[in-house]
């Protein structure tokens, strides 16, 4: 399970939550459930929130580290605030 280090974040970002609806087919959120239940001993992911939260932090490294040298993205010149 993969976590951002401290000096990984922007400098100033305070740590915030917003509630995402999340709509995904029936089969996927069945994998992710039995693959929660498969391997909870070994990784330590008990829910299926905490599941999304590793999987969106650890595609967001690898894309960082894939297209932008490891560093995390910053915010686009042109970005809407929602």
């Amino acid at each position: 399970m993969a976590a951002r280090s401290e000096s990984a974040k922007h400098p100033g970002d305070e740590p915030q939550q917003r509630k995402v609806l999340l709509s995904v087919d029936d089969d996927l959120k069945t994998r992710m459930k039995w693959t929660i239940e498969h391997t909870r001993a070994r990784t330590g992911i008990t829910t299926q929130q905490m599941f999304i939260r590793v999987a969106i932090e650890d595609l967001c490294l690898k894309l960082e580290k894939q297209y932008n040298g490891g560093k995390p993205f910053p915010k686009p010149a042109d970005a809407r605030t929602r």
